[in-house]
């Protein structure tokens, strides 16, 4: 027969074997340990003891009612040992970095887009392009058309000569990313 306690967790309260209770109290305060003077130290450590409440209702149904040995080692490993969800936040961060540093070095190439297209996207893609409304150029063409009867000329040069963005990469470069 194992002795059980009532713990209040996030404002939830369950009931949960001693050893359990020590093994869980040992990780949440090495949790604290780790986040111990970071700025939003507090903010953290509730977040995390927020999940582990929710797993802990995700375990217990009609038949269980008590939080074992297992059900907190399967939480820690869920969760993780703070130095290594940490790491990986860190590397995130890194990533972000790099990625915003890449977008700002950028430039933009000229495509047409299928996403803004009524017949081919030319005008679209200059209107991405050149950061204005591709309506304008739109609306340049069709005016080109009526008054000099040149304008289909252009227009049909650019669809053959600028390559259709179909790539989530192309996509990207088209915007300036």
């Amino acid at each position: 027969m194992k002795l059980t306690e009532n713990i209040n967790l996030a404002n939830r309260i369950f009931t949960i074997d001693q050893d359990a209770l020590l093994k869980l109290e040992e990780y949440l305060k090495s949790v604290e340990r780790y986040f111990k003077g970071k700025e939003e130290e507090k903010e953290i450590v509730t977040d995390i003891e927020s999940r582990i409440a929710e797993l802990f209702e995700t375990m217990l149904n009609k038949k269980k009612e008590v939080i074992s040995m297992e059900d907190v080692n399967k939480i820690i490993e869920i969760i993780g040992l703070p130095e290594i969800f940490m790491e990986d936040v860190e590397k995130e961060e890194k990533m972000k970095d790099k990625t915003n540093f890449n977008f700002q070095n950028k430039t933009k190439k000229l495509y047409r887009d299928p996403d803004n297209s009524i017949i081919s996207g030319v005008c679209g893609g200059l209107g991405t392009y050149f950061n204005v409304d591709p309506v304008l150029f739109r609306v340049l063409f069709i005016l080109a058309v009526i008054f000099t009867g040149i304008g289909l000329l252009p227009y049909i040069i650019l669809w053959i000569v600028i390559p259709q963005a179909k790539t989530l990469e192309q996509k990207m470069e088209m915007k300036g990313f």
